[in-house]
């Protein structure tokens, strides 16, 4: 009588099992406990939703010339601040879960925060200067506001 063996099926379930854990460790030694990355480059925003002005506040609605700015930088550069990752913590905020630095500036969240209202206020200053790499623009704000690697 000729035995019938079954085929083992976990193969491609082990390798699978392997890379998803290969992967949780690549995400957690570059991700704070927060969410937020700490190796002091900001990840890749994939510009979503709106990426122009119809939704900033006006920025005569505020008193402060940093705040006034920085919603004039958002309303002349939408589609450069919605591809920009802020490093206040919004997107990773369940409150705010913000998708890019524009939407800092469809509340009056980005009006509070030196951090959102300095992003926007470089991005503008660059974009003034002819550049035109929002990777560029993103590097210069990673060096100015993200947290240091551990050991730099």
């Amino acid at each position: 009588m000729k035995r019938v063996t079954k085929k083992s099926s976990y193969g491609p379930w082990l390798i699978a099992s392997i890379s998803v854990l290969a992967l949780a460790a690549v995400v957690t030694s570059t991700v704070g406990r927060k969410g937020r990355p700490t190796d002091g480059h900001a990840p890749v925003v994939v510009a979503t939703g709106r990426s122009d002005a119809s939704f900033v506040l006006d920025p005569a609605r505020f008193n402060d010339s940093r705040q006034r700015e920085a919603y004039t930088a958002a309303r002349e550069i939408p589609a450069v601040l919605n591809q920009l990752y802020c490093w206040c913590g919004c997107k990773e905020n369940p409150a705010t879960h913000h998708r890019a630095l524009l939407e800092c500036f469809e509340s009056e969240h980005g009006s509070g925060c030196d951090i959102c209202m300095g992003e926007a206020t470089i991005a503008r200053s660059m974009v003034e200067q002819g550049v035109t790499d929002v990777r560029r623009i993103q590097d210069q704000i990673d060096m100015n506001f993200a947290p240091k690697p551990p050991g730099s």
